[in-house]
This record gives C-alpha cells, structure tokens and sequence, in this order.
C-alpha cells in the first residue's frame, strides 16, 4: 500500500492548528486558576489582558486554518494574522518583562514561582512560547510588513494608559513595580514608559522579520 503524503503546506497548517487549539486549551486552564487567584482584579494584570487576547486570536486562527484545510486555501485572512500578531507580540512583552524585571525582583526562587506557579506556567511560559513558534513557522501566508508593527503596540499602549492614569487618580495600585508612580520620581514613571514600549515595538519588529523570513524561504523552495 503506497504511503500518503501530505504536501508541506498543508503540515504547517495542521501543525498550526494543532498549536492553536492546544493555547486556547492552556489559556482556558490558566483563566480558571486566574479567577480562582484574582477573581475580577485579574483584568488589572497586563498578563491576563494579553492571554486572553492570545485566546481569542488562537480560536480564530484555529477556525479559519480548518476552512482553509477543507477548501484547499493557503493564507489566512490578513485581520486575522494581524490580531494574532498583535497577540503574539504582548505575549512576548510579557515574557520579556516577567524574565528581566519580576522574577529577578520577586527573590529566591522567583524564576520557578512566576514559570512554574499556578497560572503563571501557562500565561508567562507554554502559551507565549507556543503561540510564537506557531505564528513564526507555520502561519507565514500572508506576509505582513513593517506597517503592520503599529497594530502590534495598540493593546501595549491600551494598558499603559489606562493602567498609569488609574494609578494617578489612586484608584488601582500598580500591579507592577513600574506603575507606582507615587513611589518613584516622574522621570522614572517616564523612562519605565519608554523602555517598555521601545522593547515592545523591538520585539514586535523582530517577530515580523522572522515570521517574513520563514514566509520568503518557502516561496523560495516552492518556486
């Protein structure tokens, strides 16, 4: 009996889909331990708005590469990778923020306890990992270009807003060292603010160019 084969777009498609609907499946548990922990407050964690953005990008992504599979179709439709983009990119800040800035600050054994701890296994390490893996490799069509960087700061800038303009008023506390702005001098609140949005426009300009490189690689075999 002569084996299958499956051509090579469609394994990256099924490989897509296999990953996005196990990140909607870790986001699910990980929402459940975040209720359980935080209750509504959990809507105050940068973490949590990017996890379930993450959540609802993934289902889409996992829809529409299933009508894809059923139609023979090769690209998603571009809104849809832009808002996966999107969520790929606050996954990333988060991991970046929670690796250079919280654990090294939360004292012994913080690395375990903001990885390993309770929801924060699936919302700081599975799901970002994951969710960039699959959109780099696998959903590479269509390619998105520098523009497209601008969308990928919008929930970033979203927080950043809301959260320091509720701190001044007093009316949320932090939640992360950074947004104590009574705690620290002005200029401090405005370098935090630079930082973290130069690092995520960084982040969000280099997952474009290697989700573009996988992209011009393929065409490349293919022709």
């Amino acid at each position: 009996m002569p084996a299958i084969t499956i051509p090579a777009r469609q394994r990256r498609q099924i490989a897509s889909l296999a990953a996005n609907v196990l990140i909607v499946a870790m986001e699910i548990a990980g929402l459940i331990l975040s209720i359980r922990n935080h209750g509504i407050a959990l809507f105050q964690f940068y973490t949590e708005d990017s996890n379930l953005l993450a959540m609802a990008a993934c289902a889409l992504c996992a829809g529409y590469t299933v009508r894809n599979l059923r139609h023979g179709a090769a690209a998603l439709p571009r809104w849809v990778k832009i808002l996966k983009f999107m969520a790929v990119c606050c996954l990333a800040v988060t991991f970046v923020v929670v690796l250079v800035i919280l654990a090294p600050t939360a004292g012994r054994g913080g690395f375990r306890m903001m990885f390993l701890y309770s929801s924060m296994l699936y919302h700081h390490l599975l799901c970002p990992v994951l969710a960039l893996v699959s959109f780099i490799l696998w959903e590479t069509d269509p390619p998105l270009t520098r523009r497209h960087i601008r969308y990928a700061l919008i929930p970033t800038l979203l927080y950043a807003a809301a959260a320091l303009t509720l701190n001044i008023l007093r009316l949320m506390d932090g939640p992360y060292p950074f947004l104590h702005v009574y705690e620290q001098p002005v200029y401090m609140s405005v370098v935090w603010c630079l930082l973290i949005l130069g690092g995520a426009y960084l982040l969000a300009w280099l997952i474009q160019l290697a989700n573009t490189a996988c992209f011009n690689r393929l065409q490349r075999k293919a022709a």
